[in-house]
């Protein structure tokens, strides 16, 4: 295409036609070679864009997207934040979605260790306060199966129901400190581990290698350990408490001898705790006095190390007192020393 004063566009053959006719004169072949000039010119501007001659798209494809990256206006994203489950505060649980706020409130198994048999120690954490909180089931392993059962409940139970958790606390459940003596039987040729020892005879607290049995179990010969905390299930709890702070615990037993605190003679904490829980349950306290010595217990060791703790015994060796100790759960969660 082509502009000419005092015509239209045309193309350059109907142009160059009309030239000829309306010039046959000896000068038109100049006419003619000035046109294709300027036809030319205009060709040469028309497709200059595409021709590799402005430097903004000049390169190869991958220096054109380079030049693309390099010329785009920086976009800076605003992320929501990510959640730790061990570091969720209960401020930040008032904002979490529904999942992320179930994640933060119970976490587990949690093994900390194992049996002599190798089977695995099981904590369930529930909450997320900085007050640390235990409860411990299955010391004496399938002798006492229905503490396990009750753990077992517990744990079923408290992932649907948060509000049984005060926010400041974190309560920590061990279904089973003695597995390998559940697994072995649910009777008295259940209590001792695979060793052979009773794991609340083992504890570094008035550690005895052997004491009177007037009054206590006796039902099977049995160890205390050859030495205080000679067992694995000893130590992994013992350090998982310590590495926990954690500043109160309940150890479940059964059956029927009532409720007893910790320290010999009993330390003011547990003392506090043990009447607390006895003014809303229906086990004995003062506890039952069989005359037994009682050595190596973990809540005599805990005590000597500023845990408030307690021994619960069940009613039976069979049921669980479920309500019961769901009434007993929340008062030891909201216990103040």
């Amino acid at each position: 295409m082509t502009w000419l004063p005092g015509k239209l566009t045309v193309s350059y053959r109907y142009y160059s036609i009309q030239i000829v006719k309306r010039y046959y004169h000896p000068i038109h072949k100049l006419i003619r070679l000035c046109t294709c000039y300027l036809l030319s010119i205009l060709l040469v501007a028309c497709v200059s864009p595409f021709n590799g001659s402005n430097p903004a798209t000049s390169g190869t494809w991958d220096e054109l997207q380079e030049t693309s990256q390099s010329q785009a206006p920086t976009v800076t994203a605003i992320l929501p934040p990510l959640y730790d489950i061990s570091t969720v505060t209960a401020t930040d649980q008032s904002r979490l979605t529904p999942t992320a706020t179930l994640l933060s409130f119970s976490q587990g198994p949690i093994v900390i260790g194992y049996s002599v048999a190798g089977r695995p120690l099981e904590v369930y954490r529930f909450g997320s306060g900085p007050k640390k909180r235990m409860i411990v089931a299955g010391i004496h392993g399938g002798y006492e199966w229905n503490t396990i059962a009750l753990a077992d409940q517990l744990i079923t139970l408290l992932p649907g129901r948060p509000d049984l958790i005060p926010r400041d606390v974190t309560l920590f459940i061990l279904r089973s400190l003695n597995p390998d003596g559940d697994a072995r039987s649910h009777g008295i040729y259940g209590r001792a581990n695979e060793n052979g020892v009773d794991l609340n005879r083992n504890w570094p607290a008035h550690w005895q290698a052997e004491w009177p049995r007037d009054g206590c179990w006796d039902l099977l010969p049995i160890t205390a350990g050859v030495s205080p905390a000679s067992e694995p299930e000893t130590l992994a709890l013992m350090r998982f408490l310590l590495s926990q702070h954690v500043e109160a615990l309940i150890n479940y037993h059964s059956a029927a001898l009532g409720i007893f605190p910790g320290g010999q003679p009993a330390d003011a904490a547990s003392l506090s705790l043990a009447e607390t829980v006895a003014a809303v349950s229906e086990y004995p306290y003062p506890p039952l006095d069989t005359g037994c010595q009682y050595t190596g217990q973990l809540i005599d060791w805990a005590s000597m190390n500023g845990i408030a703790t307690i021994d619960i015994e069940l009613s039976t060796h069979t049921f669980t007192d479920l309500r019961q100790n769901l009434e007993i759960l929340s008062v030891f969660l909201n216990w103040q020393r």
